[in-house]
């Protein structure tokens, strides 16, 4: 007998365990497990050689739970477009589905509406992504959103207001939605954001849209979650103001991690707007993590956003777009504020972590001074800049990494960088990690030249 047919089962199963990526589903290609470990070449230029080794797949997964996750073409004409068969493949499967990422064709999402709470026991996460409606009154939710075991959702709606998704709201931990209307008329408010918070009583990571600003009609009462830990809001339409509204009758004590994403308004934000948001993340007793994109604020609105900032706080990340610097409000001024030393109240005495991207207005002799200033607390710092080098710093701060500080730095290389497409190698996330975290708007490794790394 052969050594390996010696092995125990046990250890072989481990082995092939241990060769399947962690962070995404597999991939049917023969450079990667667990193909590649079965030394199955396989020819994936054909829809009915790819739709049999699904089945073949599925076949063979046994009794397994199922992690799938199924895309669309866009740019593909739906007559044409073989998602249906696929879809009508899995939900043959659909006993065992338990993290699903589905983004449906108008064909898709009409067999989606036939699938009922019983039909699926199992599913425990659920990415829904539905093309624009032909016709609004022609679609109603499907009741598998209805399944009990549901405690991750993330939906892009476009065909109902989210409201009136029939979910198990009590039991969701994680939720994502975003909503563009129908009629123009209406959309994702701060109403509406309340109303699904108080229905969400184990809710620990949240992501909303705001697509535009309405005027605010209050909930009845302070909306209190004693279990959300991570809240992310997009919006494209006045950020500080919609987070005034939102927070003043918000509650959040245990919230740990908030990220802001938007545009500036085009009318500046009211002192009372501003105190409202600020104040509200002062009372987060726990908040430790800020990610905010600094076009959103003036210069003098996100001095005073780190000044009234909660001494917990520590870890900060700038996000900044790549073109148009004069509007970016992130310059050395900002940073002094966070310098310790200088005979005034440090911004946030805790931070420990600083990423910016991407910086234009920063130069490296502020930087300098911020992490000589904060070496004593600071363990990392990541900062790409929009620009050359002018100063090399790392001579002075040679000491600080020795002692266990990890730098950062990226300055801009000429080369452009390669644009991003989609790949099966990005499939399903790793939902030991958190579902909801996006990757932040990161340049492309290719198109910047990392300068220093330490720690």
């Amino acid at each position: 007998m052969a050594p390996i047919r010696r092995m125990p089962l046990e250890v072989l199963e481990q082995i092939f365990i241990a060769c399947l990526p962690a962070h995404r589903n597999c991939v049917m290609s023969t450079q990667e497990a667990p193909v590649l470990l079965g030394r199955i070449y396989l020819c994936i230029s054909k829809i009915a050689q790819r739709l049999e080794v699904a089945s073949t797949w599925l076949t063979r997964s046994g009794d397994c739970p199922l992690s799938i996750s199924l895309e669309r073409n866009p740019y593909l004409n739906s007559d044409h477009d073989p998602q249906e068969i696929f879809l009508e493949l899995l939900t043959r499967h659909i006993s065992r589905w338990q993290n699903m990422r589905l983004s449906l064709t108008w064909r898709g999402r009409q067999r989606l509406s036939e699938l009922t709470e019983n039909d699926a026991p199992r599913l425990a996460s659920l990415y829904l992504s539905l093309p624009y409606p032909e016709d609004a009154s022609t679609w109603s939710p499907s009741s598998i959103l209805r399944t009990s075991s549901l405690s991750r959702f993330k939906f892009f709606v476009t065909c109902t207001h989210p409201s009136n998704l029939p979910l198990p709201w009590s039991n969701l931990t994680d939720l994502l939605l975003r909503f563009s209307s129908w009629d123009g008329q209406s959309g994702f408010d701060c109403r509406t954001a309340h109303d699904i918070v108080s229905r969400c009583h184990m809710l620990q990571r949240c992501k909303f849209f705001f697509d535009y600003i309405s005027a605010f009609s209050p909930p009845d009462n302070m909306i209190y979650s004693s279990s959300l830990r991570v809240l992310e809001l997009q919006c494209y339409a006045a950020p500080i103001r919609t987070c005034g509204y939102l927070f003043k009758h918000l509650s959040l004590p245990r919230l740990r991690e908030f990220k802001l994403v938007g545009n500036q308004d085009s009318e500046d934000p009211c002192d009372d707007d501003l105190g409202g948001f600020t104040s509200a993340l002062v009372s987060c007793a726990s908040l430790e993590t800020i990610l905010v994109h600094v076009e959103i604020f003036t210069k003098p609105a996100l001095i005073l956003f780190l000044e009234s900032l909660p001494s917990t706080v520590q870890c900060l990340q700038f996000i900044a777009p790549s073109l148009g610097q004069e509007q970016h409000s992130l310059d050395d001024d900002v940073l002094q504020v966070l310098e310790a030393g200088l005979g005034h109240p440090v911004a946030c005495p805790a931070l420990r972590e600083l990423t910016i991207n991407v910086a234009h207005l920063l130069s490296d002799d502020a930087l300098c001074r911020f992490v000589v200033s904060r070496a004593p607390t600071l363990r990392r710092i990541h900062i790409t800049f929009w620009r050359e080098k002018q100063v090399d710093i790392l001579t002075k701060l040679q000491s600080f990494m020795a002692a266990g500080l990890e730098i950062r730095l990226g300055y801009r290389n000429p080369s452009k960088p390669i644009p991003p497409r989609f790949s099966p190698w990005e499939g399903l996330c790793d939902y030991d990690s958190d579902p909801l975290t996006l990757s932040s708007d990161s340049q492309d490794s290719r198109g910047w030249r990392l300068s220093s790394y330490g720690g």
